[in-house]
């Protein structure tokens, strides 16, 4: 999956660059590239930032706003017969669960479900936090990647709006992986299996 996130060259991005193409300055053909298509990646957004500094130009942070970033779409896959399987057998048990829930006070056999128990549910509950925390964690962890951690491995220094931006990008690409592990994680976990509701059904 492609995570590459790229910028849209607006019009005040634009005239920043023909300003720099008027000082002389040497430009990369990737850069010249990058601003015809109007779309930049990390390497040229990154020459543009420096070279407004020479020009006296406003801060990169300055330029961006939300309509500029242009995120990585997910893939997405067409579900496979053991998919639809699994669906349909979800399905399945959560009719029978439902089912239950109307009828445990008519069968006596029904009354405490193994979901109707109170460490159940707070069993439950703490996945649901676990997964939440270990979410921000590494979110977290992602934009001090892009803030910090770029910064140190390029032993080079970048101003702040710069090192915001790098850190943005970092904590959306690892959100958007997070979320997808997630969901993938919650769909086996709601994997059926048999239920002990099947068997008072079929008694």
């Amino acid at each position: 999956m492609d995570y590459n996130v790229t910028i849209k060259v607006d019009q005040s991005m634009s005239d920043l660059f023909q300003r720099i193409k008027k000082s002389q300055i040497d430009i990369p053909v990737h850069v010249s590239e990058c601003f015809s298509a109007k779309l930049l990646d990390f390497e040229a957004l990154k020459w543009f930032s420096q070279q407004i500094k020479v020009i006296d130009g406003p801060p990169l942070h300055t330029l961006l706003k939300e309509d500029n970033f242009i995120l990585p779409s997910p893939l997405v896959v067409e579900p496979s017969p053991e998919y639809r399987e699994k669906m349909r057998l979800l399905e399945e048990r959560l009719k029978n669960k439902a089912y239950d829930a109307m009828t445990k006070n008519v069968d006596f056999r029904r009354v405490k479900l193994p979901e109707d128990t109170i460490a159940f549910q707070i069993k439950q509950i703490n996945k649901q936090l676990i997964a939440v925390v270990q979410f921000l964690i590494s979110t977290a962890a992602g934009f001090l990647f892009g803030f910090l951690g770029i910064e140190l491995i390029l032993n080079t220094t970048f101003d702040l709006g710069f090192k915001l931006l790098l850190g943005i990008i970092f904590a959306l690409i690892i959100a958007l992986a997070e979320i997808y592990f997630l969901a993938k994680k919650l769909a086996e976990d709601f994997e059926p299996t048999e239920l002990m509701g099947n068997k008072l059904h079929q008694e």
